[in-house]
């Protein structure tokens, strides 16, 4: 039998045939009557026959036979190929390429196996496939890229080859990975306008990093210059340099493959202002209102961001009148002479698009009415991107929801109608409480309780919850309907009881045991504004243990000769709430604030006296991942009393006083450690002041600076979980009617002073576990007042379900 034969391991494809054209030759001629393939095992004869270019009777010739083994070498399945003659048969020998049975990786430390798998199968090479050295030979040049695209120039790659039964083989790619280049210095060249550290500080990659840079990095990343080099081009042109241009760059490595030196040339160009803006196409109606969005001034350096501002503002105005799919862009006309940009704003409005309807998903728990309550956008109505983005932010700040997106997906033929689709991912919304627990603000705790903010998926909230520790008992029972009319009133109560322990919270020591009834009602004034108000009555047990000069006061007035005495109190609070926060948990933007004002009523309460209390809370994100916030927050707090009794000038009771120190307003200070102590008579006209027994007092202030950082060493999987802040504390807590009590005294000490600050700063960690809110802060004092206690580890747990 003649044998016309070659190898893919031996030659390369292209030259199978013109090897044996000697052999090739003798088939000259032949008619081919039959064609019999032989050693096939995982390739089908289909395949063979079809990529095979000669029929039954077909006439061979050296041509034919060529082109038959190319064919065949490249379907990519064999690694040899023999073509003879058995008189008039044509029979195909086949020698089939062994099957990848499996793919590992060993040695890779420092790069994930998912991104280099990502690698291999871009290139075919999986299990269940043919195996191909020079495909294998190509990935192993593209793993060594995708580590020198991460600075490691070190790297080494072997493929490591396990043939097993069944003409299968087992690839394990092994890697020596050795250590990353690190970035020696980076030169720009080119720059007049700029120095070449202003320009370096834009970067992310950095040759010289400081230990508190958490942002940059010295290590060489492709991509991440890549990102680098458009930040450069982006800080030029957001300061008129609109003729910017990156002429070259250039990375060069040390021999020892250890060090680079990144090299970037850049022309600058001449600097811009804004001449003209005008406004151009259809603006329908709106033209006018438009034209006061353009608020680019003419003669102000040109920036690249505030006119992409510029038509984003304009967009979104026509997007909420239903034109969703409009396009507002800025057409730039150079004055090179006088080097000024005019600016045409072309609109294309586009049709208006309205929504057929709205589809919510992922709700497993929560009703469908609680979500489209929450929607501004409605069905039949015109797509407004405003509406649409202020639902959003409604459905985040309930609190039910882990994640509310909002999308838009057009229907109907005509491209004017879109569905829009609601996805939310409920959270756990209610917190049960049980056994034994300890934190550094409560002590040991035995607490029982369930609360629920989302009662059977109806928006409802109530909560049972009784608890004991070191300072306190309480039991309550609570019920609110956020939704009790079809215009948003809400209408609640609770019962409660509540007896207190002063001198085991770390105060003075006194007993206030209270029963009360609290009646609510409230209603929304606008998206972000919310008014509460609610009318109370108490009924208090007060006992006071020891005998101190505030306290003296108090009695004096209410007292009937005793150190103790029943109260009974009708009280009225109002709470406006102001909440335009991203999202209710780890917020990113946005901000909130809360104003009450809590005051007995004067006809039928046994005690007159108000408190104000103010808190807001901002946030602002510092990057565009918002993996970076600023927070800062503030509180300012007052209460007196009013009238007088029998001639006495009533005052805000010390057991109603404010107090400052512990995790929620001023970390770094033990609980309630701040401020004002009791002050005790004694002999010669002097007082005896005990650090132990803190009072409180009637006025504060409390500020709190944080940076939000990303969590070291944590998986992206719980990057929404946990949230690590760097923070400064500072606040003050005085008595505006401490004259009263010390007057006569020669070492009174100073309490009506609100620039007797205490300040703190730290680090804390909150995590959003499995079994509520874990909150954990290291903080060290940086001014303290006499007296005050420091606290430098603290610790709160909640629990969620």
């Amino acid at each position: 039998m003649t044998v016309f034969s070659s190898s893919a391991y031996a030659a390369p494809q292209n030259t199978l045939a013109t090897n044996s054209l000697a052999n090739a030759s003798q088939f000259n001629g032949v008619v081919v009557q039959d064609i019999r393939v032989r050693g096939l095992n995982r390739v089908s004869l289909g395949a063979v026959l079809l990529a095979l270019p000669i029929r039954q009777g077909d006439v061979l010739t050296k041509d034919k036979v060529s082109l038959a083994m190319k064919r065949l070498y490249a379907t990519g399945n064999f690694s040899d190929v023999s073509l003879g003659l058995e008189g008039d048969r044509l029979v195909v020998n086949v020698t089939e390429l062994p099957t990848i049975g499996s793919i590992t990786f060993a040695g890779n430390e420092q790069i994930q196996e998912e991104a280099l798998r990502n690698v291999i199968e871009q290139q075919g090479l999986r299990p269940g496939e043919p195996i191909n050295v020079q495909t294998l030979r190509q990935i192993e040049q593209s793993l060594l890229d995708f580590y020198h695209s991460a600075g490691m120039y070190q790297a080494e790659i072997k493929p490591v080859l396990t043939y097993l039964p069944r003409n299968r083989v087992e690839i394990k790619i092994q890697f020596y990975e050795g250590k990353p280049a690190s970035i020696d210095q980076i030169n720009i060249v080119g720059n007049k306008a700029f120095s070449e550290d202003e320009l370096v500080a834009q970067l992310e990659l950095r040759d010289d990093v400081p230990w508190w840079n958490v942002i940059s990095n010295s290590r060489y990343d492709a991509q991440k210059f890549s990102g680098d080099l458009e930040t450069l081009r982006s800080y030029y042109l957001d300061r008129g340099y609109v003729r910017f241009n990156i002429d070259s760059t250039q990375v060069s490595i040390t021999p020892d493959k250890k060090s680079l030196y990144l090299t970037i040339a850049v022309t600058e160009g001449d600097k811009y202002t804004i001449g003209n803006c005008t406004l151009q196409g259809d603006t329908l109606k709106y033209g006018s209102q438009m034209k006061e969005l353009i608020t680019l001034e003419k003669g102000s350096t040109y920036s690249a961001r505030e006119v992409t501002l510029t038509e984003k503002m304009l967009t979104n105005y026509l997007g909420k009148f239903g034109y969703a799919y409009s396009k507002v862009v800025a057409v730039p006309e150079y004055d090179e002479t006088n080097k000024v940009v005019n600016l045409n704003f072309m609109v294309e409005p586009g049709q208006r698009v309205y929504v057929t309807n709205v589809n919510i998903t992922g709700n497993t728990q929560t009703d469908d009415t609680v979500i489209r309550r929450e929607i501004n956008q409605m069905d039949q109505t015109w797509l407004s991107n405003e509406a649409v983005e202020a639902s959003k932010a409604r459905l985040n700040r309930t609190g039910y929801f882990e994640t509310a997106d909002i999308k838009t997906k057009r229907v109907g033929a005509n491209g004017d109608t879109v569905a829009l689709d609601v996805t939310v991912k409920e959270q756990p919304t209610g917190s049960i409480q049980g056994g034994i627990g300890y934190g550094t603000s409560s002590g040991f705790m035995l607490q029982a309780g369930i609360s629920q903010s989302n009662v059977f998926g109806w928006g409802s909230s109530a909560n049972v919850s009784a608890y004991q520790n070191d300072y306190r008992e309480h039991v309550e029972l609570g019920y609110t309907d956020n939704y009790w009319s079809i215009d948003q009133i809400s209408m609640g109560g609770r019962v409660y009881y509540d007896n207190f322990h002063g001198d085991d919270a770390d105060v003075v020591s006194y007993d206030n045991q209270t029963i009360g009834l609290d009646i609510s009602t409230g209603y929304p004034i606008s998206d972000n504004v919310y008014v509460t108000y609610t009318l109370g009555a108490q009924m208090l047990d007060i006992k006071s243990n020891k005998i101190f000069l505030q306290a003296a006061d108090f009695w004096r007035t209410y007292g009937e000769g005793g150190l103790s005495n029943d109260f009974v109190n009708y009280t009225f609070r109002v709470n406006v709430n102001r909440n335009n926060l991203d999202r209710s948990v780890f917020p990113t933007s946005g901000s909130r604030q809360n104003a009450s004002l809590f005051t007995t009523i004067p006809k039928g309460s046994d005690l007159q006296y108000y408190k104000i209390d103010l808190q807001t809370f901002h946030y602002f994100p510092l990057n565009d991942n918002r993996d970076f916030i600023f927070a800062i927050r503030g509180r300012g707090a007052y209460g007196n009393g009013y009238g007088t009794v029998d001639g006495l000038k009533q005052k805000l009771p010390f057991f109603d006083n404010f107090y400052l120190g512990g995790d929620q307003w001023l970390r770094g200070f033990e609980r309630n450690s701040i401020g004002p102590r009791a002050l005790y008579p004694a002999e010669g006209g002097k007082l005896t002041i005990d650090d132990d027994d803190n009072l409180g007092g009637n006025a504060l202030w409390a500020v709190s600076a944080e940076i939000i950082v990303p969590t070291p060493f944590i998986s992206e999987i719980y990057k929404s979980q946990v949230r690590t802040s760097l923070f400064l504390d500072a606040g003050s807590l005085w008595d505006t009617n401490a004259s009263d009590y010390t007057a006569g005294y020669s070492n009174a000490p100073d309490y009506s002073d609100p620039m007797n600050y205490s300040a703190a700063a730290g680090v804390s960690v909150t995590w959003m576990s499995p079994v509520g809110p874990l909150s954990f802060s290291f903080a060290r004092p940086v001014k303290e007042q006499e007296g005050d206690d420091s606290q430098v580890f603290s610790f709160d747990i909640g629990g969620r379900f």
